[in-house]
Parts: C-alpha cells; structure tokens; sequence
C-alpha cells in the first residue's frame, strides 16, 4: 500500500501544483475560494457505484476548507430558535423546510443560493427530502449538502464536518474530492493526501486494481498523474497459471514425458521411411507417359491414310458425275434439233 501512495511522486506534483496558482494568481485579479481548492482525482477502469445522494465522509488531519468558509444549514426547526444555537459557528444562515419550499421554490432562486455559501449542510431527519427539493441547481455544481446529526452540539457537528471531506458516489468512471486548498502548507496537504487515498481508492474503487489513474488538480489546472496502471486480463492470468503447473512437476515426471516423446519418434521412424519408398516408386507413372508419347506418332501415320481413303473416294465419284451431265446435254440437243 506504501509503494502505492508513492508520496515522493506526490510531494513533486502538490509543488508543481503550488507554482502552477502562483502562475495564476499573478494572472487573475479575480481570484475567489473555490480556485484555491485543491483535489484528488480518481478514474477506474469500470463503474464501480451506484448514484446516491448521500455521501460518504473522509476524516482528515487538517481541515480542508479555509476559515472564511460560510456554512448554510437546512432544518426541520424553526428558523429563529436555531441561529441562537449557531452564534459563534460557521453556520451563517438557516434556512427551514417550509422557507426552502416556498421562499426558494423557482430554479433562479435555488441558483442563487447555491452560489451564495461555500458549504451547505442538512438535518439528518430531513436529509432524505432534500435532493428532490434543490433539483438540478445543486447537483449540477456538486452542491449536495452534507448531512449532520440534530442531537448534541450543533457547532460540533458542524466543526466535525469541516474536519473531514466528501466522497458522492455516481455512476461514471471519474471521481473528484476535495482534500485542501492553497491557503495550507504543502506538507498538511500531503498530510491530508496520505490519510484520505486509501479511504478514496476503497469508496470510489473498491480496491487497487480497478484503478486506472490517480492525481491531484486545482481549478483549471491539469491533472498531475501519480499512479497509473493498465487493466488485467484474465488471458494473463491464465497463463501464469499455466507456468506454474509446470514449474510444480517433478524432474522424474519430466524424465518419463522426455522418454515417452522419444519412444513415439522412433515408432514413427519406419512409418516415414516407407512413405517415402513409396514416393520413390511413382517414377513407373512416368514411364506410362512415356509410351503415351511414342504411341503419338502411330496416331499421326493413321491420320494421312484416313485422308487418302477419302481422296479416293472423291476420285472415284467425280468423273461418274461429269460422264453423266455430258450424256444428259448431247439428249437435250438432238430434241432440240428435231
């Protein structure tokens, strides 16, 4: 697990990350909170969640969220009675059931307010009723509240969530977490990053194999690679399995394959050699042949008395013929002269 972290790999990426917002800051006047955040990445190699609105918390050593962060908290209870409970915490503004259906009902408004805190946590009595509530305008900005116990210290419950960050599980290949922010040092970043990624790798993963790629990225930064790997095939597994069968025989049972293979080629010697006493007998075929060829010239000298055969016969016929018309000629002439 230790050669997987590889922390040396990553301690290289968060400074190249921190020179990278540097870059940028310099560059950009208006900079806020969420551009200061740094992630984690994940990609497996196939889908291994089903989507849920609930999502899974991570405990890290160093809040990631700066303290200027702005909390907004969903409630069953009255709005009043519970901002007495939320002075002195990060919770800024609560928002009840009943406010939540009627004062943000349209889409613009429920835009708005998620624009408007940094984090949004709910009431674990109403936490199921809360995503059809906020629709598309929280989700599609990954702003899913967090749930928190009603029970106990309200600003403890809070400060807990602070201390920790999310996993929402989904139904793609790309996870993202939030794990700090650049307002920290670059070692309780890496601090954070080596207690979260094996609680990562096993929510959005399950476990190292399925996972294809692994970085860290801030705001429109690249993400810097810190483990990649390809996926297995089962052909390979099989293959090895293969080696081993035949590393595990014994050198007497390799002896007796090797004799048995010898055996079956001098058997097979005298099956060859006859083969190939046949294959020299095939010369009698050309002999025939070459009768077929002095027979060929008996056929030619048969051929010119055929044609002397019918010349004669053409003789023979041809002047009986001729004798013929001139009798029937010298007839027609003495009528003619009578």
């Amino acid at each position: 697990m230790v050669q997987k972290l590889d922390l040396q790999q990553a301690k290289k990426a968060i400074a190249a990350l921190y020179k990278f917002n540097e870059k940028k800051a310099d560059n950009d006047m208006l900079n806020n909170e969420e551009d200061n955040a740094v992630y984690v990445e994940i990609n497996t190699h196939k889908v291994m969640n089903k989507a849920q609105s609930k999502q899974k918390q991570i405990k890290l050593p160093v809040s990631p969220y700066p303290e200027t962060y702005e909390v907004c908290y969903f409630t069953k209870d009255d709005e009043k009675k519970t901002e007495e409970k939320t002075k002195n915490s990060p919770i800024k503004k609560v928002i009840s059931l009943n406010s939540l259906k009627t004062v943000y009902k349209t889409y613009e408004a429920k835009r708005k307010l998620a624009a408007s805190y940094d984090l949004f946590v709910v009431d674990d009595r109403v936490a199921p009723l809360i995503p059809s509530l906020l629709g598309k305008a929280f989700l599609s900005k990954n702003r899913m509240p967090a749930s928190i116990k009603s029970t106990g210290s309200l600003k403890a419950n809070v400060e807990k969530i602070l201390q920790s960050t999310n996993v929402k599980l989904h139904n793609g290949l790309k996870t993202r977490i939030l794990i700090g922010n650049f307002a920290m040092s670059k070692e309780d970043l890496l601090k954070n990053y080596e207690a979260a990624l094996p609680e990562i790798v096993k929510i959005a993963a399950h476990n190292w194999d399925q996972v294809e790629l692994l970085g860290i990225q801030c705001e429109g930064s690249p993400l810097l690679p810190i483990y990649t790997s390809f996926p297995k095939e089962e052909s390979k597994k099989v293959a090895a399995a293969a080696v081993k069968k035949e590393d595990k025989k014994t050198p007497a049972k390799k002896a007796v394959a090797a004799e048995n293979e010898e055996e079956s080629v001098k058997k097979a010697a005298p099956a060859k050699k006859a083969a190939a006493t046949t294959k020299k007998a095939t010369p009698a075929k050309k002999t025939t042949a070459a009768e077929k060829k002095a027979a060929a010239p008996a056929k030619k000298a048969a051929a010119p008395a055929k044609k002397t055969s019918a010349a004669e016969k053409k003789i023979a016929v041809a002047p009986a013929k001729k004798t013929e018309t001139k009798k029937v000629t010298k007839k027609v002439a003495a009528k003619n002269k009578k």
